[in-house]
């Protein structure tokens, strides 16, 4: 890290603060030329008011504006249709928003609000203010933190809209004491603004907002355009898109955080862009088919106990048949042996008669759970998963495969041997299964697996699908 300036360098500081240049650029040439931050703050006698990582370097601005116009990338990315399981969309014509109940639970929030309280600083403007009371609460850069729970909640975020990653900013969390606010205004840049913070990234599109806590009184967050106010709920996220049909600006999206009247309230929020940051850009839309199909149930999933009576019925059929089991090849190479050696798993077939009993216990329960008529689509045998077996994650068969239910037969295991499964919301669960549990899920939507390799001998389950009788394969 260099701490000493020759003449050349102070010269060239001197001339271009001197001829108006913008002094956070000045600091950020700097910075990126190899010298200490400190050394910087006292040669130009000077401090940015923002972290230095968020500072745009003019040259490399220019140097990428300049890549990106030969690559033909000046019209920016369609943004996606959203579907957004569980979301309740606004009824108003005039700007998309939506409310998702829960998106995140009560402990990830009380964990962000801990790491937050530790890291605020005065929270800034993108352009200039006279008034003082414009915006007075407390920012955090949570995404420039190295920590566990933020990653997966910004992986969380990104899946749950469908955005490719590098067409965001960081999370930042904001933090409002009693009596403080933030007046009206737009998370879209002004055009005055574009030439500061989006010559690279283009303008802001969609806005992803989630509450941390209950707030006593006050604290609002008011669409006063549209005459809508949002009541912060614990765990509850708003979205909107930032933009209209036309790709500019909405000024429907005006809005305002109300003053905190009594307690604190704490946010976090994640904005998207029109471009990426990589180069080639990546396609901006990350949802496959399946995580088109209807959410039929708010987590996607349910552990039961499967009914004993009939589970004696398995279990026998299962120590009488388990020799005459056959080597099973499953399409698309989904269970593996974590050393590549020999067959993964072994299927023994189910007689017609305990595969309609299994049925027509299982699907009343189901049908209860998911709220629909079903009917079945497929059954599988007992799948008599081997030692070092691996269950790739995956969704389930678009057509088929919508709402499955797994019934674990046996397991001689050494060490516990869990599903891995997001929910709705893209929160990943680890579900542990004994013999005579059964667990309900939504596997066409649902990605999930087995990942870790079978540290035993056997792992014996029963599969079972069905789809809902009024399931349409939307193109």
């Amino acid at each position: 890290m260099k701490i000493h300036f020759d003449q050349d360098w102070k010269n060239w500081i001197r001339g271009n603060i001197e001829t108006g240049k913008d002094k956070d650029g000045i600091f950020k040439i700097l910075l990126d030329e190899g010298y200490d931050f400190t050394a910087i703050k006292n040669e130009m006698a000077y401090e940015p008011s923002v972290p230095a990582v968020l500072i745009v370097n003019p040259l490399k601005a220019k140097k990428e504006r300049d890549s990106q116009a030969k690559q033909s990338r000046s019209s920016p990315s369609p943004l996606p249709a959203l579907f957004l399981p569980h979301a309740k969309k606004m009824e108003t014509t005039e700007i998309e928003l939506y409310q998702v109940e829960g998106f995140l639970n009560p402990q990830e929030c009380a964990e962000l609000i801990t790491l937050i309280k530790h890291k605020m600083q005065p929270s800034t403007l993108s352009s200039h203010e006279d008034d003082r009371q414009f915006r007075t609460s407390s920012t955090c850069y949570l995404g420039h933190m190295d920590d566990p729970l933020i990653g997966k909640i910004d992986r969380q975020i990104c899946q749950y809209i469908g955005i490719e990653p590098s067409y965001s900013e960081v999370i930042q969390a904001q933090h409002y004491a009693v009596g403080q606010q933030f007046k009206a205004h737009t998370d879209y840049f002004e055009t005055h603004e574009m030439q500061s913070h989006g010559t690279i990234m283009g303008q802001r599109s969609y806005t992803f907002m989630i509450y941390l806590n209950e707030v006593e009184d006050g604290g609002e967050t008011v669409f006063p355009n549209i005459d809508l106010s949002v009541k912060p709920t614990l765990g509850m996220a708003l979205i909107w898109n930032n933009l209209g049909p036309d790709g500019k600006g909405n000024y429907h999206s005006l809005h305002q955080a109300k003053p905190v009247t009594a307690g604190n309230k704490v946010i976090i929020t994640k904005w998207f862009r029109q471009n990426s940051t990589m180069s080639p850009a990546p396609p901006i839309s990350t949802k496959e088919a399946n995580e088109y199909i209807p959410a039929y149930t708010k987590t996607g999933m349910i552990a039961q106990s499967f009914p004993p009576a009939l589970f004696q019925l398995i279990r026998t059929f299962y120590q009488e048949n388990r020799l005459e089991a056959q080597d099973e090849n499953v399409p698309g190479n989904f269970i593996s042996n974590a050393d590549n050696n020999g067959h993964s798993s072994s299927l023994i077939e189910l007689s017609p008669r305990l595969k309609q009993q299994i049925h027509d216990a299982i699907k009343p329960l189901m049908e209860q759970w998911c709220g629909e008529k079903l009917e079945p689509t497929f059954v599988y045998g007992i799948r008599i998963y081997k030692e070092k077996a691996v269950l790739k994650p995956h969704r389930d068969r678009l057509e088929t495969h919508i709402i499955s239910a797994i019934i674990n037969v046996d397991q001689d295991v050494n060490q516990d041997w869990p599903l891995s499964i997001e929910d709705n919301f893209y929160r990943e669960h680890h579900v542990l299964l004994k013999p005579g549990d059964m667990f309900f899920y939504e596997g066409g939507r649902l990605k999930h697996g087995r990942p870790q390799a079978l540290n035993g001998s056997c792992f014996a389950n029963i599969f079972c699908h069905f789809k809902p009788v009024k399931y349409v394969l939307k193109p």
